[in-house]
């Protein structure tokens, strides 16, 4: 099990960012998508960004500022077993 994983917005995050390989994901999107407040959002965001799980990506569009998130290979690598981990705890492995 990972432990950083397996926290419930966390898991949606992740869930999320996995879903569009690739593409990072806005700020209001992942909001969105997880039913998450922004301070909550935000710092689920800066733990999987410290554990090199995902990249953080600030910049600007039409002159106003934007997040966007994007699974790193490390968090791919992490969902991955963190998924298998679960499926085989639910078949009784």
């Amino acid at each position: 099990m990972d432990e950083i994983i397996h926290q419930p917005l966390r898991l949606k995050i992740m869930a999320a960012l996995t879903a569009t390989p690739g593409e990072p994901l806005e700020f209001k999107r992942l909001k969105a998508a997880t039913d998450a407040t922004d301070g909550n959002l935000g710092r689920q965001l800066q733990t999987l960004a410290e554990a090199g799980y995902i990249t953080v990506i600030k910049d600007y569009a039409n002159n106003r500022p934007r997040t966007r998130a994007q699974l790193t290979p490390t968090g791919e690598s992490a969902f991955a077993n963190h998924v298998d981990y679960l499926g085989k705890l639910l078949r009784g492995i």
